[in-house]
């Protein structure tokens, strides 16, 4: 696809898939030596690790490196969080009772969501192996067991368990919130929860690369992306940004939690 950034005044020419299939192609095209790419970006951060030493990325520290937390960039500038959604449960209001939403994690281990509850299949990493790992740390090692016996609807990408979460094929999803709030400003008959252990947050985790036949527009980007006003722009899509003067999501008039309430896997 093709977008416009305003403030940076980049054209942008971009191409969007799963990070599993992603992280397959970067590195099939920089072995050729056909990345084209100035930048590229993942939700898995082992899968950036490997990126780094391959060399696939290059170094640049942004203007305000040393005031972003240790824990969202590498120490010497070959990748930073460019932005930190969670992990809600979407609900389709449509189908799913008030009285009977789920309000936490443990609450979609219930026999009741049997076959009528989705989510991406955690082999495709990031966000939904985050949510995994999280369900298994907060709930106990009975907790992946609980939800095999529910039979849940795995996908391969967000979008198809957004698409059938909103036609009703499913009732309840693990979903990133940007998403449901999209969906919500749209019209749809969606609702997000903030399940009471806490939400899961995913990075993606982005950086110039060393191939970049337009490095300057890669600096560029990933300095605005990271910069306080790229920040708080990404806030409202419902992600939380990276530098630490941007304010907390804020998206379909929902009150998010602070940062510091956000579980991430590191």
């Amino acid at each position: 696809g093709q977008r416009h950034a305003g403030d940076t005044g980049l054209a942008i020419d971009y191409v969007r898939m799963p990070s599993n299939k992603m992280f397959e192609r970067v590195n099939a095209e920089f072995a050729a030596g056909k990345l084209d790419a100035d930048y590229a970006d993942l939700t898995d951060l082992a899968m950036i690790r490997d990126w780094v030493s391959r060399g696939i990325l290059a170094k640049h520290k942004v203007p305000w490196h040393d005031r972003i937390a240790a824990e969202i960039k590498h120490p010497d500038g070959y990748w930073y969080y460019i932005a930190r959604p969670i992990m809600v449960i979407g609900v389709n209001t449509a189908e799913v009772a008030e009285k009977d939403a789920p309000q936490s994690w443990k609450d979609t281990l219930d026999p009741k969501w049997k076959g009528k509850i989705g989510m991406q299949s955690i082999e495709n990493g990031g966000s939904a192996f985050g949510a995994q790992a999280f369900l298994r740390i907060t709930l106990g090692d009975g907790a992946w067991p609980m939800l095999a016996l529910n039979e849940p609807r795995l996908y391969s990408s967000v979008s198809t368990v957004l698409t059938d979460l909103v036609r009703g094929r499913i009732g309840v999803a693990y979903l990133d919130a940007s998403s449901v709030a999209t969906q919500i400003a749209a019209g749809a008959p969606l609702k997000m929860v903030f399940p009471s252990e806490g939400v899961v947050g995913f990075g993606v985790f982005g950086h110039v690369t060393s191939s970049a036949p337009r490095p300057n527009a890669g600096r560029l980007w990933i300095n605005y992306v990271t910069s306080k006003r790229g920040s708080t722009a990404m806030t409202a899509s419902g992600a939380y940004g990276t530098h630490p003067d941007a304010p907390p999501p804020a998206a379909a008039r929902y009150t998010f939690p602070s940062a510091d309430k956000v579980w991430t896997i590191a």
